[in-house]
């Protein structure tokens, strides 16, 4: 079976492996043989893994070496380039040292190659070539701040693709946000072929989220304004949310009884064996949940010196 290096994003917090875990359980379609915080080594169909928000790059394995020198396979026929990351720091090569040690005389393109050789020194050597690296760009460009309609509280895009990968949603099925604010969850789910309902209790934020999704050429979502308990959905395949926090439209009522109430409403609506991610500021609110839901991950992201916020795999009860 064909095997491929999946190379981390360089966030410090435990989002990144959480992530392709999640992936790997949703789609069942590739095994996951290593991982730790910088790489991972899996065999099956790497397709998936495109999803995720903190893989960098993906590249076919065409061999593993202790040294450069022992390198004895054969690269695919056509031009090609070298990249080279030493992860461990301990390896200082040059890129155009590497592609003699690969037999690359005569064969190297920069302005017309069939593929780019990549290579990945962590504990071992890892020659690849690549399948898929991430446009960084993209994420740049839905920040809050880009968006026709803004808010200062909006969820980083990394994060909140993150949260709907954690949600355990494939396409075309059906994912929800309660609580979607200016709808930057939904705009994430949307882009992977996710079909996608947001509510929020503040019109405002709720014809914001439209003019969002609309911005990024999503035109098909539903968006509702109404409390949660007016919810009228069930066996909806996913959940993937950030908690209201202080929010002003939810004054009138404490956290505790809004999330209780949430939870529930959540389990109500979910299919069975379905997943809820949220996000919480304080962590003992995680304790309303354990009713209704089996914390499957909890993956605290630190924000700044006085927030650290929580992001939660859940699993429904049944």
């Amino acid at each position: 079976m064909t095997r491929y290096l999946v190379e981390f994003s360089l966030e410090r917090d435990r989002a990144r492996t959480v992530e392709i875990v999640s992936i790997q359980e949703t789609y069942g379609s590739f095994s996951i043989e290593f991982i730790d915080d910088r790489i991972a080594v899996i065999s099956g169909s790497w397709e998936p893994i495109r999803r995720c928000a903190f893989v960098n790059y993906i590249g076919q394995i065409v061999g593993e070496a202790g040294s450069l020198q022992s390198f004895s396979a054969d690269l695919p026929p056509g031009r090609f380039y070298v990249r080279y990351r030493d992860i461990d720091g301990n390896a200082p090569l040059s890129e155009a040292a590497i592609g003699d040690l690969l037999n690359a005389r005569g064969r190297v393109s920069f302005e017309h190659p069939d593929y780019v050789v990549r290579v990945v020194h962590h504990g071992i050597f890892y020659v690849t070539v690549v399948v898929h690296e991430r446009d960084k760009r993209q994420f740049m460009e839905r920040k809050a701040p880009r968006r026709p309609f803004f808010s200062p509280v909006s969820m980083d895009p990394k994060y909140a693709r993150f949260l709907v990968n954690t949600a355990h949603v494939r396409e075309n099925e059906v994912i929800l946000d309660p609580f979607c604010g200016t709808g930057g969850i939904l705009i994430e789910a949307a882009l992977m072929g996710i079909k996608v309902i947001g509510n929020d209790i503040s019109l405002s934020m709720a014809v914001g989220a439209r003019t969002n999704l609309k911005h990024f050429h999503i035109d098909s979502f539903q968006v509702y304004s109404m409390d949660i308990s007016q919810l009228q959905l069930s066996r909806i395949d996913g959940i993937a949310t950030d908690m209201p926090y202080g929010r002003n439209s939810y004054a009138s009522e404490d956290l505790e009884t809004l999330y209780e109430r949430s939870f529930r409403k959540f389990h109500e609506m979910l299919k069975p064996h379905g997943y809820a991610a949220f996000v919480v500021s304080d962590s003992s609110l995680i304790e309303l949940a354990r009713p209704y839901f089996r914390i499957i991950y909890d993956v605290p992201v630190y924000q700044h010196r006085s927030l650290t916020r929580h992001f939660i795999t859940a699993l429904r009860n049944d």
